[in-house]
């Protein structure tokens, strides 16, 4: 079995997410690809906005549709930071015949080499960048010495801090979402108000 991981807070997922997975599952040819939000992440801190549950909840809805896509919710469930090494390890040894694909944005390039034990997560998986389409691939290198793989997926310029921000201003996001997120963003009105204001400072 192939099998990608893909990783992130998804506060909130958008459709670009499940745009590029599925680019990147039909150019690997992978039988599943597994969606797993982090709990505490350990390069944004106390910055994921969502609680988990709602974080969780979105992300299911996101992939319900999708016989390809599965969530795994196990880093949501840890103590402490999420550290993408303790998951690969044990997802090698639940599927210890399956090739591992880690997928990971561009934009994580220049701070992959400040991630957990970086150099056992390249043994335990081929780490797949996922290169926007019509960007040069030298525009995205940062000099670190870890062999990647690069697929080409769909370049779609949006990003959960843009969803955010747009919720924020009042400004039009129904579309970057997909339907079943806008609703849940809607019913528990997410993101309305800054992390600053939401803590009183």
């Amino acid at each position: 079995m192939r099998l990608g991981i893909f990783g992130g807070t998804f506060d909130p997922p958008h459709v670009g997410h499940l745009i590029v997975a599925d680019d990147a599952a039909a150019a690997l040819g992978l039988d599943r690809v597994l969606f797993v939000p982090a709990g505490t992440h350990p390069l944004k801190g106390d910055r994921v906005e969502a609680p988990s549950r709602l974080r969780l909840w979105m992300i299911e809805a996101a992939t319900a549709g999708s016989e390809r896509f599965h969530v795994d919710d196990r880093e949501l469930q840890r103590t402490g930071p999420s550290y993408t090494v303790d998951t690969l390890h044990e997802l090698t040894r639940e599927n210890p015949e399956a090739e591992l694909f880690l997928l990971v944005g561009s934009d994580i390039l220049a701070e992959f080499d400040r991630w957990h034990r970086v150099q056992e997560i390249t043994r335990l998986a081929t780490v797949t960048v996922l290169s926007r389409a019509g960007v040069d691939p030298d525009e995205e290198d940062t000099g670190i010495e870890t062999e990647f793989r690069r697929v080409e997926v769909t370049n779609v310029d949006i990003s959960s801090t843009e969803v955010r921000e747009r919720i924020r201003s009042g400004r039009p996001y129904r579309y970057l979402v997909p339907q079943p997120v806008y609703e849940i963003i809607e019913e528990h009105s997410l993101y309305r108000r800054s992390p600053a204001e939401r803590t009183g400072s």
